[in-house]
């Protein structure tokens, strides 16, 4: 491996590391937003907890656990591209908006 080689891997490594603690923060702030959101009590959260099916999001709510979640975070979410599947899960919405995902200047 040359230099130049290991700057990107370590490069790569140091992303991984930042994108995985973004989704966890993700995760977790949505177990508290969630209830807000809904204005109900909710089942503790798992990575497979199914958005729509599950805890009954709808397209509005949805909007409204994004805004909150760049709130509550201080990240602002690119949503051009977040199609339904992003939108399964508890965990297919953390990675995207741990991919997807500017820092407020």
């Amino acid at each position: 491996m040359t230099v130049d080689e290991g700057a990107v891997a370590v490069a790569v490594a140091v992303e991984d590391d930042s994108t995985a603690e973004l989704r966890e923060r993700v995760v977790a702030s949505m177990g508290e937003l969630l209830p807000r959101v809904l204005k109900r009590e909710v089942p503790e959260l798992t990575r497979d907890t199914r958005l729509f099916t599950g805890l009954g999001l709808s397209s509005a709510s949805t909007l409204e656990l994004l805004l909150e979640l760049e709130d509550e975070l201080e990240i602002q979410i690119d949503v051009e591209e977040i199609d339904q599947g992003d939108l399964e899960t508890v965990g297919t919405l953390a990675a995207y908006i741990a991919a997807h995902t500017v820092a407020d200047e």
